[in-house]
């Protein structure tokens, strides 16, 4: 895992639409490891390592390139600021976390998350997103010159790791991120009979968004969506390696490409109700063959998310071996046989 890249990662804004930061990273890195980039409107980056093979098929292995974060809905007239929570946000642990607001200047201004009680003296309990606002410590007119309506707003946590527990804001997409680049780093000097696509999704961890547009771009024949397990009230926990869905609300995985991953990979089982990213690549084009894996994360979608590193270095390895066992061939086969063009 490389530390260093990891922090710039899970330390860059990276709310849904407002992904630029993080996504310059993935584009440096791509670029130095593939043959081309490819984009879709919304701001997703794949990079493509070609084959040789003129009929080769496109096999994707797909991160999210957002994370969950807030909307400034409100500047009220003290200068304090209401919001609503994008998908994914829990009110109950918002109370007193640091954010930054994201300004149409593209600057950065930070904030903390109050309620109107007295920490020291009140009950503080949170119902809904009304019982919250954010104070930036300005002056209201400060406030309305530099923040408006719209405007997003992340978790200011910053990144630590000791020891090989990782902790920090949004880690469920930023360790996959840094997966991708160092699974194309694996396999830079291979020759692969297929393409294959590499990236980070835009718009992805609020509702999918970006999941078809971008595959519409990359036109994968099977894909890998990665993605992080929670570890709440499930029979997974940090350290258990590489984490294999099997059944979510909206996919059920490609059976040919599950049970041949399984058999080249050793993985623990994941049931549960929250999709990924292959809830929609499954459902586009044609219909795309797809599986979900990734890691084990605690107090995940909060601002203090946790994992290991060791977990992180078993994925990558997981998939770059996977990598050297499927052909052009064999990925045509996870679909259900010859569709009509």
């Amino acid at each position: 895992m490389d530390r260093e890249r990891l922090e710039r990662l899970c330390n860059s804004f990276g709310v849904s639409s407002g992904e630029q930061a993080v996504a310059r990273i993935l584009q440096d890195g791509y670029g130095a490891l593939c043959d081309e980039l490819k984009y879709d409107r919304l701001g997703s980056v794949f990079g493509i390592k070609k084959s040789k093979n003129p009929d080769a098929a496109t096999f994707m292995v797909a991160s999210p390139l957002d994370e969950v974060g807030l909307m400034v809905s409100e500047v009220k007239k003290d200068g304090t600021l209401a919001f609503i929570p994008l998908e994914g946000v829990a009110c109950s642990s918002l109370l007193h976390q640091r954010v930054r607001i994201l300004t149409r200047e593209d600057t950065l201004v930070d904030g903390v998350i109050g309620m109107d009680k007295k920490a020291l003296e009140d009950s503080c309990e949170v119902k809904n997103a009304d019982d919250l606002f954010i104070a930036c410590g300005l002056d209201a007119e400060e406030v309305k010159e530099q923040i408006h309506p719209g405007d997003l707003a992340g978790y200011a946590s910053t990144f630590t790791e000791h020891r090989g527990i990782v902790m920090g804001k949004s880690l469920f997409p930023r360790v996959l991120n840094e997966v991708t680049l160092e699974l194309l780093e694996k396999v830079k000097d291979e020759e692969f009979d297929f393409h294959l696509a590499v990236g980070g999704i835009a718009q992805s961890v609020i509702g999918y968004r970006g999941t078809k547009t971008a595959t519409y771009v990359v036109r994968p024949d099977a894909a890998i969506a990665l993605t992080g397990f929670d570890t709440a009230k499930r029979k997974i926990k940090l350290g258990d390696k590489v984490i294999l869905g099997l059944y979510d609300r909206q996919m059920l995985p490609s059976q040919a490409l599950l049970k041949d991953f399984s058999g080249q990979v050793e993985t623990k089982a994941y049931f549960g109700l929250m999709g990924n990213d292959g809830s929609f690549i499954h459902k586009t084009l044609k219909g795309t063959p797809a599986i979900s894996t990734g890691i084990a994360v605690d107090n995940l979608g909060s601002a203090n998310e946790i994992c290991r590193a060791g977990d992180v270095d078993s994925l990558v390895d997981a998939l770059a071996s996977y990598l050297h066992t499927i052909d052009s061939k064999k990925i045509a086969e996870f679909g259900m046989g010859d569709v009509n063009d």
